[in-house]
């Protein structure tokens, strides 16, 4: 028997899967939190209190990693006006009017969580929301973050009318009169939710610890949360992640990307030192979040040529490449893994420059700096990340036909830009590594329907959101698919190694973590189809569970 005395725990009866390139095994071991062995081996610890777990024909596999989540903005959409569960544009308006009643004493009704594809044209009007609260401002969230839904009330108050200029950055959409419509992309959105009373301390531990379980649920017992800081769309959840790991309520263990203001520049590198030395336990924080370009869908993603059918449109650069070569030379100097959000091909280029030209900064240093959601690149640039050893952080949740790509997307994408859609497979045989997480509350954090979308390229069939026909069996790109080794391994090892966490954790390795998902099957014995069907039995967080349901 190995020293240290016997296992807390033995896992046994089913497939367990370390993703450190070594086989399957028949048995896990946990002592005091961490692995202690696998295989025969493992048997050899029980005593008589260890706790034996018959796997009963599942799997265990290393705890699910998210790469990119914003986990208390997903808490407080699960605590406010949830609109993610429905994908309609008359149930989004009876949500906002059942949640309007149930809470008389609000001043501002808030949430999240709409799609732009069941309105008329792909954008929503003010008018739908002023027939439901009309003397009460409303500010709704869109599901993927780059703009706002507001009612008239809230543009009145904000006093955004036909003459408010575009602020740098945004849009203020408008009807043919050239009255706003009730929608602001990107900074715009800023004119109305700067005047929203922002979430106290009390709500954001609450919205913490809702989504902390909702992700365990899932199986997943890591993430970086990719906006610490206050913008316009995100609150502060610095000083949350520090109160909940200081008093060991963080049962998860997360990386803060630590938010860069494009206003302030260079001058807030002493601020986010401190926060990075502040940091600790469960939380750290070790990267930096820079955003160089929007989406795809009100078209602010930042292309090499234009979109389909909008003159020379391409999209917003938010930062000046010279600018945003000068910063990331700064952050890497100082230590920082830069963490880039390019969605358009010109963006993914513009951050790849911005990288190579600090790598030699570094100072021999490993470096975790990553591109994240990629929906374009260039062919040329794919071989660049591999040379420069950037991590492509994906969102696979996307990369299939839905309603929301199929009419709000495509249509204004040529087709050279079709062709470079979420190019995982490329990204993958190039030798790039793939990191994976969700973007939540973007689109679901579920590491399986995730799964699912990578390998087949088509939705799951749960999904609301992609209920039809078309999205469930027509792939996106089937060229572009991985195999469910790569895709697993991008929700535990390569999630590991973007969130710097691989010495410990992201693989069953003896002396790492025992971060543990239980899963009712086997993602490597299933058919591609049945990936989403996988149920989540159970999630243990250093040797601990933090989420049962056998």
């Amino acid at each position: 028997m190995a020293g240290g005395g016997a296992a807390d725990w033995i896992f046994y009866g089913g497939a367990i899967h370390p993703m450190d390139g070594t086989a399957a095994t028949s048995a896990l071991a946990v002592r005091s939190g961490r692995v202690v062995a696998l295989g025969g081996d493992a048997h050899d610890l029980r005593g008589p209190r260890t706790q034996a777990v018959d796997l009963r024909g599942g799997a265990l596999l290393p705890g699910f990693q998210d790469a990119h989540v914003h986990a208390v903005a997903g808490g407080l959409q699960l605590l406010g006006c949830d609109l993610s569960g429905v994908h309609e544009r008359d149930a989004y308006r009876a949500l906002v009017a059942a949640y309007a009643e149930r809470h008389p004493g609000l001043e501002w009704i808030q949430g999240s969580g709409w799609y732009g594809d069941v309105f008329p044209g792909g954008f929503p009007h003010r008018e739908d929301l002023d027939t439901v609260v009309p003397h009460r401002p409303v500010v709704l969230t869109s599901h993927d973050f780059h703009g706002v839904w507001v009612n008239s009330e809230a543009l009145r108050r904000a006093g955004v009318t036909a003459a408010t200029p575009d602020p740098e950055g945004g849009r203020i959409h408008r009807g043919a009169d050239g009255e706003p419509t009730g929608l602001l992309v990107e900074a715009a959105a800023g004119l109305v939710t700067s005047l929203v009373p922002p979430p106290d301390a009390a709500r954001l531990d609450a919205a913490l610890m809702a989504a902390q379980s909702h992700l365990h649920r899932l199986g997943i017992t890591a993430w970086q949360d990719a906006a610490v800081g206050r913008s316009v769309l995100f609150d502060d959840s610095y000083d949350t992640y520090l109160s909940a790991a200081g008093s060991g309520r963080l049962t998860a263990k997360v990386t803060g990307a630590l938010w860069w203001r494009g206003d302030e520049g260079l001058a807030q590198l002493g601020f986010l030192r401190e926060r990075r030395r502040r940091a600790g336990g469960r939380f750290r924080a070790t990267a930096v979040k820079i955003m160089q370009d929007g989406v795809c869908e009100n078209h602010t993603a930042a292309l090499l040529s234009p979109y389909r059918g909008l003159g020379q449109e391409t999209g917003l650069s938010f930062i000046p490449p010279g600018e945003l070569a000068e910063a990331a030379a700064c952050l890497v100097a100082d230590g920082f893994d830069l963490h880039l959000h390019a969605v358009g091909d010109r963006a993914v280029r513009e951050c790849l420059d911005a990288v190579e030209a600090a790598l030699p900064n570094a100072g021999g240093r490993a470096a975790r700096h990553q591109l994240a959601h990629l929906d374009l690149i260039d062919r040329g640039d794919i071989d660049r990340m591999k040379r420069l050893g950037v991590i492509a952080n994906v969102q696979p949740l996307w990369a299939r036909e839905d309603r929301v790509l199929v009419e709000t997307k495509l249509p204004y994408l040529t087709d050279d830009q079709r062709a470079r859609h979420f190019a995982f497979g490329s990204l993958a045989r190039a030798g790039v590594e793939l990191a994976m997480g969700s973007d939540w509350p973007v689109s679901s954090p579920d590491p399986l329907w995730g799964i699912h979308v990578a390998v087949n390229r088509t939705a799951p069939p749960a999904d609301v959101h992609a209920g039809d026909e078309h999205a469930q069996t027509v792939p996106l790109l089937p060229g572009e698919a991985v195999g469910v080794r790569a895709a697993v391994h991008g929700y535990t090892a390569g999630a590991a190694l973007a969130n710097r966490m691989e010495h410990d954790s992201g693989t069953l390795t003896a002396g790492k973590a025992a971060d543990l998902v239980l899963l009712d099957g086997d993602p490597f014995a299933v058919g591609p189809r049945d990936l989403s069907s996988l149920r989540v039995r159970a999630t243990f967080a250093d040797g601990v569970p933090v989420h049962e349901a056998w």
